[in-house]
């Protein structure tokens, strides 16, 4: 019996570690896939459309800074200019207007087109979201 009894106590415990280990991996590949995008609030103008968001790490200025891609579709039936701010929960933020400059007979985005901009946010490490906001200038 004393025989029989070991067996079943290492027995467990290998069943035990083989649970440890296998909750470990499903549990780091769960946060893997989560992201950051679920972390992102918008305020949108009625005639904008984000066609496109993503974030890198880019040297600006000697340092390693956060950059924002910022992807704006007007969906009205005419031109117009917009203003994106970009916030984070730590106080940085970034942003400008689309398009940076007026020039000529460009007035802003014509009607369906699209515009993606990339702007520096001065920011050294990933915030834990942000928030974009889009406003229609008049």
């Amino acid at each position: 019996m004393r025989g029989a009894h070991r067996w079943i106590v290492c027995l467990a415990i290998t069943m035990i570690t083989a649970c440890w280990l296998t909750g470990c991996v499903t549990t780091g590949k769960a946060a893997k896939d989560e992201g950051l995008a679920q972390n992102i609030a918008y305020e949108v103008a009625d005639s904008a459309k984000i066609t496109k968001v993503a974030y890198f790490f880019k040297d600006y200025k000697g340092a390693s800074r956060l950059h924002m891609e910022i992807g704006i579709q007007n969906i009205s039936s005419e031109t117009k200019r917009f203003r994106v701010n970009i916030f984070t929960p730590d106080g940085a933020s970034g942003g400008g207007l689309y398009p940076r400059k007026v020039k000529g007979d460009v007035t802003g985005v014509e009607a369906g087109k699209e515009m993606v901009q990339v702007y520096p946010m001065y920011y050294d490490k990933l915030p834990t979201g942000f928030t974009i906001v889009v406003r229609e200038l008049s």
